[in-house]
């Protein structure tokens, strides 16, 4: 999510605040760019675990079973859905 901004494909008129924070704090420090990444990054994985954990203990693998759903399918359908919406969006705004 953050390679647009430093590749600096987002212009400073087109940074709403979050997007403008995360660049200052790019700017301003590097290390604490990557702090703030890998924070991240931990902290959803153990959410993760934690709601894989309580599922398993309290639902069972049988619900999980019964429940499951094509993730890949669902993920490529997603990107095939935005990448055509962001063609579509492009060519129509050229005109």
């Amino acid at each position: 999510m953050l390679v647009p901004i430093y590749l600096g494909l987002c212009r400073a008129a087109d940074l709403d605040t979050g997007h403008a924070a995360a660049s200052v704090l790019i700017d301003a420090n590097l290390g604490m760019a990557v702090q703030v990444a890998v924070v991240h990054t931990v902290t959803m994985i153990a959410a993760g675990g934690v709601m894989a954990w309580l599922v398993y203990r309290h639902l069972g693998l049988k619900f999980v079973s019964r429940s499951w759903f094509n993730l890949d399918a669902t993920w490529a359908f997603s990107l095939i859905l935005v990448g055509s919406l962001s063609l579509a969006i492009s060519l129509t705004s050229r005109n």
